[in-house]
């Protein structure tokens, strides 16, 4: 979910990181062509988002023109089927083309539509590389969220992508996205910067990019990432920067982080040796770093615990590894109500086995996180 929150609109914008200004010209196709794809779940209590949104895409795309550079948004929002359409930029004017119109009986929250509308914006808009959004309600690899009033005890069923009641589990999600088909995902939805969803997903793209916390409405600041992810060598870490700095200089919240696919096996494979060779046999959960309001804590973060049970030595692997893993962080000093300790903010969470509910440590155990650290 991403958490709806007042921004302080007495505080001056700050200078922020921006591939895109009045000065800078406007990017041509001569380098790789590129499509884009914004896979956006609306039909949940972000639907009042999208047109804001939209609206942020399309300025953003007057800084992208050339026959090469393809942004494709798929929408399923209320009061209408749900549609793939192209946002296109000439003369620095945008304008909205429908593609293609879906049919309802096949919710937006499942395998069988995500994969048929990546299947159909390949098939329309085919480039030389891909980039994909995922944009809607996400409570990480959690199946049930408690609530964050401790009183309600209310949970709900989640993962990612709210279509009416209905979510993706993390495993649907991977089996949804070709293998090898993106450069880079970008989770604009809350708790998907853990290390089990990178993992799950790290055949499906180069780099990935989420949150550890939740995600302040309104998200990601689309004027100023769609110019970064058309450059040429698309700019991650100004996207990551972007989205920092719109909130930091609100006086608001926000976490992000950049992880680089590639470096995903590695760690796991230390990972297993950390947590086969440990001999900890139990870590106090009040000092870790925790990233989740809900009445339970849940996620953790990563480098701050796996550390703990590390030798000398394999913390020192570990060290290597995270500078590696995660090129880029960052980090405001509170999350609404949580303190960020800029010591142990890793960008990335994770669980702790026995501190979930039953139904979600038996969940757990599906995950390839799981089964790579705990069973191999």
């Amino acid at each position: 979910m991403r958490f709806y929150a007042t921004l302080a609109s007495t505080i001056l914008l700050l200078t922020a990181v921006s591939c895109s200004n009045d000065n800078e010209p406007t990017i041509k196709p001569d380098g790789p062509s590129r499509t884009i794809l914004v896979y956006m779940v609306a039909t949940n209590s972000l639907s009042d988002n999208v047109a804001d949104d939209i609206e942020e895409m399309m300025q953003g795309m007057t800084a992208v023109e050339g026959d090469d550079c393809h942004l494709l948004v798929y929408e399923a929002n209320y009061n209408a089927d749900p549609m793939l359409y192209e946002i296109t930029s000439a003369n620095g004017k945008t304008s909205i083309s429908p593609l293609k119109t879906y049919q309802t009986t096949t919710s937006s929250a499942s395998v069988e539509r995500m994969s048929e509308v990546i299947s159909d914006a390949v098939a329309t808009a085919p480039a030389e590389s891909y980039g994909l959004v995922l944009w809607s309600h996400a409570t990480g690899w959690v199946r049930v969220l408690e609530s964050a009033s401790k009183s309600s005890g209310t949970v709900r069923p989640a993962d990612f992508a709210d279509d009416n009641g209905q979510w993706m589990t993390i495993s649907d999600l991977a089996r949804a996205i070709p293998d090898g088909l993106f450069d880079f995902i970008y989770a604009d939805a809350c708790y998907m910067g853990c290390i089990e969803i990178a993992y799950q997903l790290r055949d499906k793209a180069n780099y990935y990019i989420a949150s550890p916390t939740e995600t302040l409405s309104p998200g990601m600041p689309y004027d100023e990432n769609i110019p970064c992810f058309f450059k040429e060598t698309a700019d991650l870490v100004a996207a990551c920067q972007n989205t920092y700095n719109y909130y930091a200089s609100r006086a608001s919240s926000a976490t992000i982080a950049l992880i680089d696919c590639s470096k995903l096996e590695q760690t796991a494979d230390l990972c297993h040796q950390i947590h086969s060779t440990t001999s900890v046999t139990e870590v106090n959960t009040s000092e870790l770093q925790c990233y989740n309001r809900a009445s339970r804590s849940t996620y953790f973060d990563f480098f701050q615990y796996t550390s703990l049970l590390a030798s000398p030595q394999q913390a020192t692997e570990l060290y290597d590894i995270a500078n590696q893993l995660v090129p880029y962080k960052a980090a405001t000093a509170k999350f609404l109500t949580i303190n960020i300790d800029p010591d142990h903010y890793s960008g990335l969470s994770t669980y702790i086995m026995g501190t979930a509910s039953d139904f979600n440590e038996q969940y757990y155990t599906t995950l390839d996180w799981y089964k790579r650290i705990y069973e191999q």
